[in-house]
Formats: C-alpha cells, sequence, structure tokens
C-alpha cells in the first residue's frame, strides 16, 4: 500500500516562514531608509543583536517591539507585517495553522487585512491580563470584541478612564489617544482591532 504524504505545512514551518518574511521585510524598509542596525536600536530602544537576529528570522518580535521598530523605520506595524505576508490569497486562511506575532508570553496577533489607503484589520488571541505599556499613533482605532472580556484604559492630557468591553462590544478613539488594553477574567479573548484613516505606510 502505498502512503501519501500530506504537502501541507506544519504550523511550526508556517511559523518559521513567516518569521524569516517578516525579517526580510524589516530589513528591506531599513535600507529602504538607509538606516544602520545601530541607529534602529537607538531610535526604537531595542538592542543591535536582537535587531540582527530579527532580520535573519531567528527570532519573534513582539507586537510592542514591532511598534518600536515600525516607529524608529516612519512606517506601522501593520505595514511590516503585510509586506511579510506578500500578496493575499483567496483560499482560506486557517486559524489553527495562522502565523502569529506574539503578545507577552500568553498570546499572538496576526494580520488579517492590510490596505493602504483604507483600514488595517489585526486579530488579537488571549492577551495578558495585565496592562503593558500605552500605544500612541497617528491612525484612528476601534476595538471590537469578538469573544471574552476586555478592558480599554485611554489617557489624554493627565487623565484617563477605562472601559470593560463584552463580546460584540465596540470602542473607537483617537490613536494619538494614549490606549491599551488588557484580559479580564479567566475566559480567553479574541479582539478584532481597525486602523483607519492617516498613513498606513
Amino acid at each position: 500500500m502505498t502512503t501519501v504524504r500530506s504537502s501541507a505545512k506544519r504550523p511550526s514551518d508556517v511559523q518559521r516562514d513567516a518569521d524569516a518574511r517578516l525579517g526580510r521585510a524589516i530589513r528591506g524598509v531599513r535600507h529602504d531608509r538607509r538606516m544602520t542596525l545601530v541607529q534602529v536600536a537607538e531610535a526604537s530602544g531595542l538592542s543591535q543583536p536582537f535587531l540582527s537576529q530579527l532580520e535573519r528570522g531567528r527570532t519573534r518580535p513582539s507586537m510592542r517591539s514591532l511598534f518600536r521598530i515600525a516607529a524608529a523605520l516612519g512606517t506601522t506595524q501593520q505595514a511590516l507585517l503585510g509586506m511579510a505576508a506578500g500578496d493575499p490569497s483567496d483560499e482560506p486562511v486557517r486559524g489553527t495553522a495562522a502565523a502569529l506575532v506574539d503578545v507577552v508570553e500568553t498570546g499572538g496577533a496576526r494580520l488579517l487585512l492590510h490596505d493602504p489607503a483604507g483600514a488595517d484589520i489585526t486579530e488579537f488571541v488571549c492577551v495578558p491580563t495585565e496592562f503593558g505599556e500605552y500605544f500612541s499613533h497617528e491612525r484612528r482605532e476601534l476595538l471590537y470584541v469578538a469573544r471574552g472580556r476586555i478592558e480599554v484604559e485611554l489617557r489624554e492630557a493627565g487623565s484617563s478612564r477605562t472601559a470593560t468591553l463584552e463580546a460584540r462590544d465596540t470602542i473607537s478613539y483617537a490613536g494619538l489617544v494614549e490606549h491599551r488594553f488588557r484580559q479580564v477574567g479567566p475566559d480567553p479573548c479574541v479582539v478584532l482591532v481597525v486602523h483607519s484613516g492617516g498613513s498606513g505606510a
């Protein structure tokens, strides 16, 4: 009897390929900007050895690290992830096989849509239960909770406010308002983050 082997890639292979493509995308933008690794390290607050390993696809950034790298390069996380993803396919992408960017130790994120002239949509799965650093950027942001519960904190002009969002709840705010969110409760959450307006390049 002949055994037929599937040509489908294991999730680990998919992740390694994604890491390599993201590293090449970051290196390509850095070269376009005519910046050295030392300059990107200084601008992002990340170490040069880490950036070198990242460009070679030998390590994976967190969304926070990717945010800092994108800011140093004058672009966005979504643009870098979009370059790494290449042209979109009309074939389904199964969530169980999708490559993720790390979100601290607990979960991951993946770019669902990158449209420089429109909106970017990123899916976050199992975000941390403790607040991290604030994010701030030029594009408007909308959060949609697909599953679970999150707490959002917004800070502007020295004052902050929080809101708890359940499944199917949304909130939208200017990206320049400092913002962050965390999972509330034991149930895993799935959150869609939509960026629109401004420059997605």
